[in-house]
């Protein structure tokens, strides 16, 4: 998988490989009305982060948002596992 990152995707400090790890091992993912997504992965020590990216034209992704995990979308992500009992999106 290609991965193109803008500079905001580094704001919050995370680290390259940590954001290619979360989408490698993503458990929620969800379509944004401007056709981004937001997903939710583990990082190598295995922190939930979120990561907000964009698919191009290509299938490359361009990931622009990169941060630990929020609370909310925690409880988002297992309120959708215990109703369709796999990864949401």
């Amino acid at each position: 998988m290609v991965i193109e990152y803008h500079e905001a995707a580094f704001a919050h400090k995370i680290a390259e490989t940590d954001i290619e790890w979360a989408l490698k091992t993503q458990f929620f993912e969800r379509p944004a009305a401007d056709g981004s997504y937001l997903a939710i992965g583990f990082n190598q020590a295995g922190n939930p982060l979120e990561i907000a990216y964009r698919e191009l034209d290509d299938g490359s992704l361009f990931v622009f948002h990169a941060m630990p995990c929020r609370q909310k979308w925690l409880v988002a992500a297992d309120e959708g596992r215990r109703k369709y009992g796999k990864k949401t999106d």
